[in-house]
């Protein structure tokens, strides 16, 4: 990662003076029908669309910023161009969307057709975990159409950040930030560092007050290739990252702290966050709990105490959303009003525990040689027993010590003990089982196969599983029908005492097997020979392959095969084990006592591998592929 600050920012303006005096900044361009006319891409002959022109102005006032979006599309292929068919805006908390507006150009009869969309209430406004954004399916799209969108937003001005690379390519784009100069900003560029072609620093005169101008330009940009396997595609994306220094207006002044242990001195006086720990907390947890006799049965104990009492409003913060008093007679908070008071109770029954500080996956890596409270948005609970650390987050019910969600693992955090910061390297050793069991019978008579299926799930999958069925049971279930090619029905999930998550259902279907006179062929997996995961990148894999949980998958069927028939031929045995025994595969079918029984079997035992493992895993997953594959044939005896 590399810092601009101003003096490297005003260097980069010496040594580029002619082409910043040549380019114009925030020149939106006119309609051009040549747009409409070009066939292709010059950048990527193959994509899809391409970003002829994207511009983000962040202005800032007081305490408030105007963001102004303009963005121009052309679009090659439509039906390659989904993403790229709908805009998304997303609106925070507090946040104001204005001056709205969407032109779609096509040629129509020989003659260019526009069509403009200028009211807000032609948006569909959407509400997922928490977050508000209005969303449009841009109409009477065709190849070649080229949109025209833009809009404003009054925001914040803490996050302002700008991504510089998409699944497509960009002709053009620019980022502006135009600030007081009482507000000063640093420049982190993450991701893949690029360089812009164009770029100004400078300051300018408004009203009598001195406004800082920063502006960057980037020309002929190509596509970044999503990859699967990825804890978060964005975290390797290149963008622009203001991080906001000092900030001083009337009698309000922030200064951005230079260590992580001034932001946890910062912390300590904040009545949000050390003073929340320090709030009375007698009577809150019954008192064989709070003096069980093993420290980590006993810590175990309170956390599942927390779990059962008080809930998650799905909304994350750092900072305590209320006081204690209230969050305890509420029963429900943000991630800091639980965590928080799970390390107040953890303290209070003798434990030595501590806050720690991370960014969410969804949230982006964080920077821990670049202390800001800004880039953290989640607290967990941290607690030392015999010099090791043990965490927890009791925001997910199904979550254990150090089982948590997939979005807790994000590699760092910041240990807050007291006035001390420390960066903390974690990640998640557990492994997760995924056991997929079939019990079936071929009834012959009527053509079909039916039976019972039973999907237990634990560790991170089991987290993930439950989280997911307790946001919406009906579509949880639901979602089996549509996953497997069967008739499902009479389908029961359920937690676990152990942890566990499973499903029990039962299934019929007349497509699972091929009758041709005499003989019955089936794949002895049934539906489960779908579900694996995807290893079919062509081109060069550029990051690592995240997991976030090492795992082990196995797939058991056994197959009652009716009277009078007897197995014509098996499928062959398979068993592949790298060189290091980090990755594994067996499959196996045996005909005992009248029954077909199948096993499919793959280990994993690491989260996490360095991209030169793709190749591994692409011929074992070749191999999964072939092998459940095979089928069975039955003829009568």
């Amino acid at each position: 990662m590399k810092t601009l600050n101003k003096l490297s920012v005003l260097f980069l303006l010496i040594t580029n003076l002619c082409f910043s005096q040549e380019h114009k900044f925030l020149a939106y361009p006119k309609f051009d029908e040549g747009d409409l006319k070009k066939p292709h891409s010059l950048i990527e002959a193959s994509a899809p669309a391409e970003i002829l022109y994207n511009s983000v102005r962040y202005n800032i006032k007081d305490i408030s910023c105007e963001k102004t979006i303009y963005s121009k599309i052309k679009i090659y292929d439509k039906k390659r161009s989904d993403e790229w068919l709908n805009i998304e805006i997303p609106v925070m908390s507090g946040e104001m969307m204005s001056d709205f507006e969407v032109n779609v150009y096509n040629y129509q009869d020989n003659k260019i057709n526009k069509i403009t969309i200028n009211k807000k209430d032609q948006l569909k406004e959407n509400v997922v975990k928490g977050l508000k954004f209005y969303k449009l399916a841009i109409p009477n799209i065709s190849d070649g159409s080229v949109i025209e969108y833009s809009y404003k937003l009054t925001i914040g001005i803490f996050n302002l950040n700008y991504y510089l690379e998409y699944s497509i390519p960009v002709v053009y784009q620019e980022y502006s930030l135009e600030a007081p100069d009482k507000i000063d900003y640093s420049f982190n560029s993450v991701g893949n560092l690029i360089r812009p072609q164009y770029r100004i620093s400078t300051m300018e005169n408004r009203l009598a007050v001195g406004y800082n101008i920063y502006r960057f330009g980037f020309d002929n940009m190509k596509s970044i290739q999503k990859e699967n396997h990825l804890k978060n595609n964005d975290r390797y994306r290149a963008y622009i990252r203001p991080e906001l220094k000092k900030y001083s207006v009337g009698y309000f002044t922030y200064e951005s702290s230079g260590s992580w242990n001034k932001i946890a001195e910062r912390l300590k006086e904040n009545e949000n966050f050390g003073g929340y720990l320090k709030s009375n907390i007698k009577d809150v947890i019954p008192e064989n709990i709070r003096t069980y006799y093993l420290p980590l049965e006993r810590a175990n104990k309170i956390f599942d105490f927390v779990k059962n009492n008080y809930k998650w409003n799905k909304q994350f913060g750092i900072i305590s959303s209320q006081n204690l008093k209230q969050f305890i007679k509420l029963k429900s908070g943000n991630s800091a009003d639980v965590n928080l008071t799970l390390v107040a109770l953890l303290r209070h029954a003798g434990l030595e525990a501590h806050p720690f500080l991370i960014s969410t996956v969804d949230n982006g890596i964080l920077n821990i040689f670049s202390p800001n409270l800004n880039n953290l948005n989640h607290v967990l609970a941290s607690v030392k027993i015999n010099n090791q650390l043990y965490f927890y987050d009791a925001t997910s019910f199904n979550s254990k010590v150090n089982i948590m969600p997939e979005r807790d693992w994000n590699d760092f955090g910041i240990l807050i003990e007291n006035d001390k910061a420390t960066d903390v390297s974690f990640s998640n050793t557990n492994i997760s089982k995924k056991n997929l069991t079939i019990k079936a019978d071929i009834d012959i008579n009527n053509t079909e196969i039916k039976g019972t299926f039973i999907k237990n799930e634990n560790g991170l999958y089991a987290i993930e599983a439950y989280d997911e069925y307790d946001i919406n049971r009906d579509k949880y279930n639901q979602n089996f029908k549509s996953e497997f090619s069967a008739d499902i029905k009479e389908i029961e999930s359920k937690l676990l005492d152990n942890g566990e998550f499973e499903s029990q259902m039962k299934f019929s279907s007349s497509t699972l097997m091929d009758v041709v006179g005499d003989k019955i062929i089936l794949n002895p997996l049934l539906f489960l020979n779908v579900g694996n995961e995807v290893f079919d990148q062509k081109e060069e894999r550029k990051n690592q392959i995240d997991f976030i949980s090492a795992f082990t998958r196995e797939k058991r069927v056994e197959i009652t095969i009716p009277d009078g028939y007897k197995v014509s031929s098996l499928p062959k045995p398979k068993k592949i084990v790298t060189d290091d025994k980090e990755i594994s595969y067996t499959y196996k079918v045996e005909f005992v006592d009248h029954k077909i029984s199948v096993l499919s079997k793959v280990d994993v035992l690491s989260q996490n591998y360095p991209k030169e493992y793709y190749t591994s895993f692409k011929h074992i997953w070749k191999v999964i592929s072939e092998s459940e594959s095979q089928v069975v044939s039955l003829i009568k005896e």
